[in-house]
C-alpha cells in the first residue's frame, strides 16, 4: 500500500509559489504532525526527470528527504510503504560516494525522516543500482539490486534485520550478466525475484531461513539459500 503523490512539470504549481519547490521526495503531515502521504515531485524534461532537488522556504507539513541529492548526483529513488500499519515510507536509492554509487536508505519513523545511512558499512566495489523493495506478510522489508563491476552485472539480495540491512548476497549466476531485479512475490520465507538477462527474464526463488530471534549480526551465508536454479519466464 503506497500512498504516493507524483507531481511533475506544471503540476508543481499546485503546491503554491511560496514553497519554491524544484523537485523533492517529501512526507506531508497534518496539523498535529501525523503522517498523511509521501510525495514525489519532479522537474526537468520528460526523458530526464529530476528529483532530489533543492527547495526554498521550509514547510511545517512538508518534510523533505535528501534535499542536496541532485547536487551530489544521486539517482532516482525507490519508495515503498509496508502492507501493515503504520504505512510509513522506506526509501532506497543509489547515492554517489565520490567515486561510484552505493545504496543509501532512510525511512519515516516517529515523526521524521531517519538519518540517511549507507546500506553497507564500507564502500562496495562498482556501482549498486536499480534497487527494489518489497514487504512480506509480517511487514519485514526485502531488497534486491544490481551490482555492476567492470561491466559485469549481478543481482544481490538483502533483508532488513533490527536496525540495519543484512550484508548483501549474490543470487544470480556469476557467469550470466543479470540486472534490473524485481521482487514479484512472497510465499512464507521464500521470495520470488525476477531479473533481466540476455536470454530473457529469469525468476529465482530465494529462501530466507529466519532464526528464532532476528539480530543485526545474522550471517547471510547461513540464512539465505537459493531454491533451485533460475527459470526463464519470458524470452
Amino acid at each position: 500500500m503506497l500512498r504516493l503523490l507524483i507531481i511533475s512539470g506544471l503540476g508543481l504549481l499546485i503546491l503554491g509559489p511560496s514553497l519554491d519547490v524544484r523537485a523533492e521526495v517529501s512526507v506531508r503531515t497534518d496539523r498535529a504532525g501525523k503522517y498523511v502521504s509521501t510525495q514525489l515531485s519532479t522537474t526537468g524534461s520528460r526523458g530526464e526527470p529530476v528529483v532530489w532537488g533543492l527547495r526554498g522556504r521550509a514547510s511545517r507539513r512538508l518534510h523533505v528527504l535528501n534535499p542536496m541529492g541532485d547536487l551530489n548526483g544521486d539517482l532516482w529513488p525507490t519508495i515503498t510503504e509496508p502492507n501493515r500499519a503504520p504505512h510509513h515510507p522506506w526509501v532506497v536509492w543509489s547515492r554517489f560516494n565520490g567515486t561510484d554509487f552505493d545504496l543509501a536508505w532512510s525511512r519515516w519513523m516517529a515523526g521524521s525522516w531517519r538519518p540517511i545511512h549507507w546500506l553497507e558499512a564500507g564502500p562496495a566495489d562498482g556501482n549498486d543500482l536499480d534497487p527494489d523493495v518489497s514487504f512480506d506478510a509480517e511487514g519485514r522489508p526485502y531488497l534486491v539490486w544490481t551490482r555492476e563491476v567492470d561491466g559485469s552485472r549481478r543481482v544481490y539480495f538483502s533483508v532488513f534485520l533490527v536496525r540495519r540491512w543484512m550484508t548483501g548476497i549474490s543470487i544470480s549466476d556469476p557467469t550470466i550478466d543479470s540486472s534490473f531485479p524485481v521482487i514479484v512475490g512472497h510465499s512464507g520465507d521464500v521470495v520470488e525475484v525476477e531479473f533481466t538477462t540476455a536470454a530473457g527474464t529469469a525468476r529465482q526463488a530465494v529462501l530466507f531461513s529466519r532464526p528464532v530471534t532476528i539480530t543485526d549480526d545474522i550471517n547471510p551465508l547461513t540464512h539465505v539459500e537459493l531454491k533451485g536454479t533460475p527459470t526463464f519466464v519470458r524470452e
